[in-house]
């Protein structure tokens, strides 16, 4: 202990000497520190910690594809549910639950304004399958999943919190849902939000219409299940595809001999595309930290082989070589812990600028913190860092010997030629990790820029759109609706300012979420028909391209006299058409039906052709067909109105107008089209704000690093130039041989780095977008950048080294 603390005075007293030298190391490590810390702050708030769900590699989230049609997404009806539920021997529970919270809302009321709330319709066993029980009450049971029993709900933390005070007496309080009474059985932990977004959860059976849950072409849900200990996802898999051919062979006139079952583990499922990208930025971050300890190894390095005397005579007075490495490892300890110390700090405002960032579809996102976890994470980290920067000088530095130290001329030809390639080798490493970064940085960025270009469509400018769903016993009636909606929609037309109105069931860049409606077109057997794309569904009203902005490329658009006594009609998108048709066949007046397994199917004659709209992902060009909302079974849902100034400004006006017709329907989702747009685009913008941050700070380290071999390489050689020049060597000649010196390293560097990228830049490929994952002129701009900023880092060592004087280097040292 005593030999520790007096390696630590010592060290302490040399950094103090060499304050500039400790100021540099120190913030480098901290910016190194800080940006893992934060980031992994994230990370671990999100995709890294468990799920509030017991033994949670148990369980799964299936559903079916259909190979025949290419539809990767196919959902179950109640029937085929119960056939799992009944049939597979390999799960220990499976529950029912929607393939999204859309569509199954409530309006509460009596609750102050009245508030639309995101329902989960899951079935009886939904809760013990997850493992998770209710922080208040109790879940639902078989009674309470069944046709026709009293209405029963469970809330989420949240609107307990929100709405209801966090009343401890709240189980047993009936509540108005839908102006409908609802018993509140339970509430949930503050920790479960599942599945996203729902706000509520209610039985799947119990406010449902018989006739659904007996028809096996009633398809909206998907299943949750828990595994059996020791059973596989791929002998899930097989028991369910058995249970769905053999369902299939007794129901062919379902046409579902294509499908398969398609099973996701839970956090897959729940974390999506946040998982690879926060990994990506993880994997960033980490490559930062070793750039910096390259850095840092590479000063303490130069420092070391100054000290060589020292060291040598301290071999020579019997310490051992041990004993030196343990004191290099004790000076790079006090430089980590104060960088360490200082990043955690950083740490704690780069969290505040992430989560300000950051998009709002991060699982947990609001959980991010600096915890035990974190801070045990850093100290891992500040451990690890202090061996990294440590022992390559230690090494070093502690096999010089007595003799070589006492002698200038063997100390320069043995001792610093072999640091010289050491130092070399290190900056080769940080230019190669410095091209990685770059290269991934532009990756993401080319691919926020593509997103941001792409052809949406639709003039997002000045829309305003809201969701709407009718809730009350005089709006079951399909009539009743869409009467109301008419109404609305006149009434919001007459307001000034406002140019056009318009509905429809599920509006652009909502989400993944959409119907998709198989169709046949006239002629097709139903077996063509089964092989047909799926198109994105869309019901609508006369004046919703209108108000979109959608341009309409031939036909006529929808108008009142579309109603379900006239003839059935639709309109289909550019892509359809040719997809369907042709690119050289009018599509007008053609025929197409949804009902194509009905022998009374509805026949829709083609009136129009609109342009392709991005109504799932910015990524996605699907097909997309439209119906008059007065010829479909579809609901409609949302509203969008196109204003003759700022958009935001109209949406008290909405309110107001639907109040004068019914104030105890709501509004919900209210924004503007632009914004709809800027949160798709929130993701792939975070990452390349990030990356493009890690990016540059790495780009500066690493030419700080070739900088710094390249000054100590001409202190180190002054009086060599000086005689170089003292024989007759020019300017040029010396500026050549500086340059060549440190531009070689770099070469070496930049070939190494591509390489690593064309490797590691693949995994990458489910993030971009419009630019291949090795692209040639990415890796191409980013090689020439980084090999310019060299240049310039070589130059400046190159041109103090071609002003030497010679007299004066010929009395160096």
């Amino acid at each position: 202990m005593n030999g520790l603390l007096h390696d630590l005075r010592y060290g302490l007293r040399l950094l103090r000497r060499k304050r500039a030298l400790t100021a540099v190391a120190v913030i480098t490590l901290a910016l190194g520190i800080s940006a893992n810390t934060a980031i992994f702050s994230v990370a671990f708030a999100t995709i890294l910690r468990p799920l509030p769900f017991a033994q949670q590699e148990r369980l799964f989230v299936a559903w079916k594809s259909d190979t025949t049609a290419g539809n990767p997404f196919v959902e179950l009806s109640v029937p085929e549910f119960n056939d799992w539920q009944t049939q597979s021997q390999l799960l220990d529970n499976i529950a029912a639950m929607p393939t999204t919270v859309y569509g199954y809302g409530y309006v509460l009321t009596g609750q102050g304004e009245p508030v639309q709330l995101e329902s989960a319709r899951v079935s009886a066993g939904f809760f013990a399958t997850l493992g998770v029980t209710p922080l208040l009450g109790r879940v639902f049971t078989t009674e309470d999943d069944r046709p026709g029993s009293a209405p029963v709900v469970v809330l989420s933390h949240n609107l307990w919190r929100e709405r209801f005070d966090t009343d401890p007496n709240i189980v047993g309080r009936v509540i108005a849902l839908g102006g409908r009474g609802h018993t509140i059985v339970g509430v949930m932990p503050r920790e479960f939000e599942f599945p996203k977004g729902a706000s509520i959860w209610t039985p799947l059976s119990g406010a449902m219409n018989p006739r659904t849950i007996e028809n096996r072409g009633a398809v909206f849900l998907q299943a949750i299940g828990r595994l059996k200990p020791g059973v596989t996802i791929e002998q899930t898999e097989a028991e369910l595809n058995t249970i769905i051919a053999r369902v299939a062979a007794e129901h062919p006139d379902l046409e579902a001999s294509g499908h398969r079952v398609v099973i996701a583990p839970l956090d897959e499922y729940v974390f999506g595309n946040a998982r690879p990208a926060l990994l990506l930025l993880l994997a960033a971050t980490g490559l930062l930290l070793l750039i910096a300890c390259v850095n840092i190894a590479n000063l303490l390095l130069a420092r070391a082989i100054s000290r060589r005397r020292e060291l040598a005579v301290r071999l020579a007075l019997g310490a051992s070589r041990a004993r030196l490495v343990r004191q290099f490892i004790t000076e790079s300890l006090v430089l980590t812990v104060l960088g360490g110390a200082m990043g955690v700090l950083l740490a704690y405002w780069l969290i505040d600028l992430l989560l300000w960032i950051a998009p709002p579809d991060i699982p947990r996102v609001t959980e991010v913190r600096i915890n035990g976890v974190v801070l045990l994470f850093t100290c891992g980290m500040t451990l690890i860092t202090t061996l990294a920067v440590g022992l390559v000088p230690a090494f070093a530095a502690s096999k010089v010997s007595l003799s070589e130290a006492i002698n200038e001329g063997g100390s320069r030809v043995s001792g610093e030629r072999a640091s010289g390639r050491l130092r070399g080798s290190l900056v080769v490493i940080e230019v190669a990790m410095s091209l990685l970064l770059l290269i991934g940085a532009a990756l993401t960025v080319r691919t926020f820029q593509n997103l941001s270009r792409v052809n949406l469509g639709f003039d997002s400018r000045n829309v305003l759109t809201f969701q709407l769903s009718l809730q009350g016993e005089k709006y079951r009636d399909r009539d009743a609706r869409r009467s109301f909606f008419q109404q609305l929609l006149a009434r919001l037309e007459e307001q000034p300012g406002v140019v056009a109105a318009g509905a429809v069931t599920i509006r652009p860049l909502e989400g993944t979420i959409g119907w998709d409606v198989a169709f046949a077109i006239e002629g097709q057997s139903v077996a063509e028909a089964q092989k047909n794309v799926v198109p994105n569904y869309e019901a609508i009203s006369p004046h919703y391209f209108r108000a979109m902005g959608i341009p309409l490329k031939s036909g006529r658009e929808f108008t009142e006299d579309d109603h379900d006594k006239a003839p059935y009609v639709a309109i289909i998108s550019e892509s359809m058409a040719r997809g369907v048709f042709g690119p050289d066949v009018d599509p007008i007046g053609k025929r197409i039906t949804n009902d194509f397994l009905d022998a009374d199917a509805h026949w829709r004659t083609i009136v129009g052709v609109a342009a392709d709209a991005r109504y799932r992902e910015l990524k996605d060009i699907r097909w997309d067909m439209y119906t008059p909302y007065r010829q479909s079974t579809a609901p409609i849902r949302y509203i969008a109105m196109r204003t003759a100034s700022e958009p935001k400004t109209f949406a008290n006006i909405a309110r107001q107008t639907l109040a004068s017709l019914d104030s105890n329907q709501a509004m919900t989702g209210v924004a503007t089209m632009e914004q709809l747009v800027d949160q798709n685009l929130a993701r792939p913008r975070f990452n390349s704000l990030l990356l493009i941050w890690l990016s540059v700070l790495g780009g500066v380290l690493a030419a700080v690093g070739i900088y710094g071999v390249m000054s100590y390489g001409v202190t180190q050689r002054t009086q060599e130039i000086g005689i170089r020049m003292a024989l007759g060597a020019q300017t040029t000649d010396v500026l050549k041989l500086v340059i060549t010196q440190g531009m070689t390293l770099v070469f070496g560097g930049l070939a190494i780095g591509v390489i690593a990228a064309l490797a590691l830049t693949r995994l990458m490929t489910g993030l971009l977008f419009g630019v291949s994952a090795t692209d040639p002129m990415t890796f191409v701009i980013i090689g020439l950048l980084l090999a310019g900023v060299a240049l310039l880092a070589c130059y400046i060592p190159a041109r103090r080294a071609a002003r030497v004087d010679p007299m004066v280097a010929l009395h160096y040292e």
